[in-house]
């Protein structure tokens, strides 16, 4: 992953080489995972997602604890192969609609994170173009050891994001 991310800053620099040499290379770096953690869209998108499945997946662990009581009173040999097989029945049953929730839940959490994503990179790009940076790192991604902090760029990014969603009202649900 290092020796990509480093091919990746020397491909950037060979690349931009003529714009150091007519203009001077402006490189700033985001943090992405602090914008995606602090942005507003992600706090809606996380309010919806509990709204959505919370109250089934609370049932569902409240279930979950029920079918660990009934194990436990299967562990006593007095109980007859009837209720053994029941509980299996539950079990499988308990199962099947929990990865089913699951699945959903994340099919749909992956659709957001795209969507926000795309925005982030929209937003950083904005920025770039506003204050003349030629070329964006992102700064979690490894390999950046040192950065001036002038260029940093995260807390701009956040703010052009949030904007943005603001006032083009998107909020990804």
């Amino acid at each position: 992953m290092r020796r990509l991310f480093m091919a990746s800053v020397l491909a950037a620099s060979f690349l931009f080489s003529g714009i150091a040499q007519a203009n001077e290379l402006k490189v700033g770096i985001v943090d992405v995972q602090s914008v995606v953690m602090e942005c507003d869209m992600a706090n809606t998108i996380k309010n919806h997602m509990k709204k959505k499945y919370g109250k089934e997946r609370e049932q569902l662990e409240k279930q979950s604890e029920q079918l660990k009581m009934k194990a436990e009173e299967l562990k006593n040999p007095k109980i007859g192969e009837k209720k053994r097989v029941e509980f299996i029945r539950q079990k499988q049953k308990f199962d099947q609609k929990y990865r089913t929730l699951m699945q959903k839940a994340e099919q749909e959490q992956v659709t957001y994170n795209q969507k926000l994503v795309t925005q982030i990179f929209a937003a950083a790009k904005r920025v770039a173009e506003k204050k003349g940076f030629n070329l964006i790192l992102d700064v979690g991604q490894g390999g950046v050891l040192y950065a001036d902090t002038a260029m940093n760029l995260t807390d701009d990014v956040l703010t052009e994001l949030n904007n943005y969603a603001k006032e083009h009202k998107i909020d990804l649900k």
